[in-house]
C-alpha cells in the first residue's frame, strides 16, 4: 500500500479559469486572470496548449507572474490558468514554486488547475503507481487519471468513465479544470463534487468557451453567462466545439456560505444569486435585529461595503466613509500574522472629520483572528469616535474548514478561548474593545442566502455534509496543540 505523507500539506482556495476555442486564447486568459486575482495571491500559472505545452507559473500576483516577454502571446487554441491561495507552507517561496498550477503529466498529456481541498488524499494515491511530484492535493486525482487514459484513445465516454471512478472515491471539495490530448485531439472538461462546494460557471461567446470560478470573468471577457455547473457534474467541450455534459452523482447542493460571505467578489453571481445582494439583505437584517443608536454607518473597506449600505438602509443611519484604504490587499489571506497586522496598520488611515464626536457603527463581514477589528476600533475612537459599535455580517467562526478556506485550527479563532471552549459575545466585545458586538445569525444567514449552503466553520459539525460529520470530528478532535488542519495528521 502507497503512503504519502503530508509533511506540510498544501490546501487552496483559489481562481480557475479554462478557455478553449477556434482561435488563440492566451490573452483572454490572462485578462480573466485579473478578474480572479482576488481569490489567490500566492501564486499564479497559465498553461496554453497547441501540440507542446507552453507554461509560465510562479508565485506572486498576476502582474507580477506575467507581462509580455513572459507568454501572454502563446500559440494554442485552449488553455488553463490558477490563481492560487495556499492555505499551508505559504511562507516558503520555494514551496510556492513547485505548487503553483496548472499542474500537469507528459504520458498521457493531462494537465489540470484545482479550487478545493481533498482530504482522502493517501487513499486516492493507494490507487497509482506514480508519485506525485508536491504535497498539493491537485495529484490526488490527477494521478489515477492518469493511468485510466494511458495509451488510450480520447473519447467523452472514457473522460466520464474516469471521472465516475474517481468522485466515486474522492472526498473533499473540487471544482477542477482538465486538459487532455491523445494527439491532435484536446479535450477541455470540468468535474465538480456532489456538494458544489466551490463555484463553477460556463460562458461562451463566437467560437469560444470559458469554464471559471466566477461570473465576473465573463463581463472582463466579453463572454455569455450560460449556466452554473451543477455538483457532481462533468463538463467536456472538444475542439469543434461540442458540450457534452453528465450528472454523475446527484445529490443537495452545499456551496460555502463563505462565498457569500467574503470570497467571491460582489459583482459575481452564484447559483443564481446576486453576491451584492446577498450581502445586502444581511445587513438590513442585521440592523433590523441588532439596532443601535447611533450618528454614522461605517464600513470597513472593501469587506464590510455591501453589508453597510443594507444596514444604513434598514437603519436610517447615514453611511459615510470614515476609514480610507491605500493598499489593494486582503488582510484575512495574507501568509503570517505578522503580515497581517502590517496590512491593517500600514493600509488604512481615519478620517477625523466624519468621526469627531460621533456614535459609529462599525461594519465587516466576519471576524476571524480578530487581527483586523481589533485595530480598527482603536484607530477609529483614536480618530475621534465617541462610541463604537460592531456589526457583524458572518456569524461567530468556531471551528476549522476542511474544505479549502484559511481556517485551519480552533485555537486561531477569536471566538474560541485558549481550553477550546466557545467565548460569549460579551467576551468578545470586550477584547476587541467595542462599546457593543453583534453577529449575524445562522437563521438570518441562511435567510439572506436563500438555499442550504455549507455552514461547518459556524455550526460544527452540523454545517458539513452529513456523510462527512464523523471525518471531520476526527480532525477537529486531533486538533490537541494548535495544529492547523492536516498538519497533525501523518499519512506515512
Amino acid at each position: 500500500m502507497y503512503k504519502y505523507c503530508f509533511s506540510i500539506p498544501f490546501f487552496t482556495m483559489c481562481g480557475i479559469v479554462g478557455i478553449i476555442g477556434r482561435g488563440p486564447v492566451s490573452r483572454l486568459i490572462y485578462h480573466s486572470l485579473f478578474s480572479v486575482q482576488h481569490r489567490g495571491q500566492s501564486s499564479a500559472g497559465m498553461l496554453m496548449y497547441d501540440g507542446n505545452i507552453h507554461v509560465t507559473k510562479d508565485p506572486g500576483l498576476v502582474r507580477e507572474v506575467f507581462n509580455e516577454e513572459r507568454k501572454i502571446n502563446v500559440s494554442g487554441n485552449v488553455g488553463l490558468g490558477h490563481t492560487r491561495y495556499s492555505t499551508a507552507g505559504m511562507d516558503d517561496i520555494k514551496a510556492l514554486r513547485l505548487n503553483a498550477q496548472p499542474e500537469y503529466l507528459v504520458n498521457p498529456f493531462l494537465a489540470a488547475v484545482h479550487n478545493g481541498n481533498i482530504f482522502n488524499c493517501s487513499e486516492m494515491l493507494d490507487l497509482t503507481a506514480r508519485k506525485p511530484r508536491t504535497d498539493c492535493d491537485i495529484h490526488c486525482f490527477l494521478l489515477p487519471m492518469a493511468d485510466m487514459l494511458y495509451k488510450k484513445e480520447l473519447s467523452p465516454e472514457l473522460i466520464f468513465d474516469s471521472c465516475k471512478f474517481l468522485m466515486k472515491r474522492l472526498k473533499g471539495s473540487y471544482s477542477s479544470l482538465f486538459l487532455a490530448d491523445s494527439g491532435d485531439n484536446p479535450y477541455l472538461f470540468a468535474m465538480t463534487d456532489p456538494y458544489k462546494i466551490r463555484p463553477l460557471v460556463l460562458g461562451k461567446t463566437d467560437g469560444m468557451y470559458c469554464l471559471t470560478s466566477e461570473t465576473r470573468v465573463f463581463k472582463k471577457v466579453n463572454f455569455e453567462y450560460i449556466k452554473d455547473i451543477p455538483g457532481g457534474s462533468v463538463v467536456i467541450i472538444d475542439k469543434n466545439l461540442n458540450i457534452f455534459e453528465k450528472q454523475i452523482i446527484n445529490k443537495k447542493e452545499k456551496p460555502c456560505m463563505f462565498e457569500f460571505v467574503y470570497f467571491a467578489k460582489p459583482d459575481s453571481r452564484i447559483n443564481g444569486r446576486s453576491v451584492h445582494n446577498v450581502r445586502v439583505d444581511i445587513g438590513r437584517i442585521l440592523a433590523h435585529n441588532y439596532p443601535v443608536k447611533a450618528d454614522i454607518v461605517v464600513p470597513v473597506p472593501e469587506s464590510g461595503r455591501h453589508y453597510a449600505i443594507g444596514y444604513a438602509n434598514e437603519s436610517g443611519i447615514p453611511i459615510d466613509e470614515g476609514i480610507m484604504k491605500d493598499k489593494d490587499e486582503r488582510s484575512f489571506i495574507q501568509q503570517t500574522q505578522e503580515s497581517r497586522d502590517k496590512v491593517v496598520e500600514e493600509g488604512l488611515s481615519y478620517l477625523r472629520s466624519v468621526l469627531g464626536n460621533k456614535r459609529v457603527v462599525l461594519i465587516d463581514d466576519s471576524i476571524v483572528r480578530g487581527t483586523n477589528i481589533r485595530k480598527l476600533v482603536t484607530g477609529l475612537k483614536g480618530a475621534g469616535a465617541k462610541e463604537v459599535h460592531v456589526r457583524i455580517g458572518c456569524p461567530p467562526l468556531i471551528a476549522p474548514c476542511y474544505l479549502g478556506i484559511d481556517m485551519r485550527s480552533k485555537k486561531e479563532f477569536i471566538a474560541r478561548n485558549n481550553n477550546g471552549k466557545i467565548k460569549s459575545v460579551d467576551a468578545i466585545c470586550d477584547e476587541i474593545g467595542a462599546d457593543t458586538l453583534a453577529y449575524s445569525s445562522i437563521e438570518s444567514l441562511k435567510k439572506a442566502i436563500g438555499f442550504d449552503t455549507c455552514m461547518g466553520c459556524i455550526n460544527f459539525p452540523e454545517g458539513y455534509p452529513a456523510e462527512w460529520k464523523s471525518e471531520v470530528k476526527s480532525l477537529f478532535n486531533k486538533d490537541k496543540q494548535g495544529f492547523r488542519a492536516y498538519e497533525s495528521i501523518q499519512r506515512c
